[in-house]
């Protein structure tokens, strides 16, 4: 048995050898989400992975090193998984020399040790009392 490495290109994920891993929870209350506007959650180093979890209704997306900022992979409670992107109902927004911070992202600029999460009521991750937990790993 051989191994496969042709056509293929493997990144270190984690450029230090060292693997930083960050977890929390956010419960918000009955006040009106603004859309428009994100959650900032800080970390203190860039993640490369980012799962965001709505746990009262079942909904998940996951940014991963090397996407486009303001985007993710959504998996609905119904188990169906698309692929939201910077422009239409948004996702997270990571600092890092990969995905540079551009114009799109409705002004919010997270800082390196941070990133953001949109309250984009379509993509339907953050809303109005709702329990959500978190996972970064960097």
């Amino acid at each position: 048995m051989a191994i496969n490495t042709a056509g293929q290109t493997i990144a270190q994920p984690f450029p230090d050898g060292i693997v930083k891993y960050g977890t929390g929870s956010v419960t918000f209350d009955a006040t009106a989400i603004t859309a428009t506007d994100y959650v900032l959650i800080t970390v203190g180093f860039t993640p490369l992975k980012v799962m965001w979890s709505n746990d009262t209704d079942r909904v998940m997306i996951e940014w991963n090193n090397g996407m486009a900022q303001d985007s993710c992979l959504k998996t609905a409670a119904a188990g169906t998984r698309t692929l939201e992107v910077t422009g239409g109902n948004r996702g997270i927004i990571v600092p890092n020399a990969a995905a540079p911070l551009t114009s799109a992202n409705s002004g919010t600029i997270p800082l390196p040790g941070q990133f953001a999460v949109s309250q984009n009521a379509t993509l339907g991750a953050i809303l109005a009392s709702k329990v959500c937990r978190w996972q970064a790993w960097g």
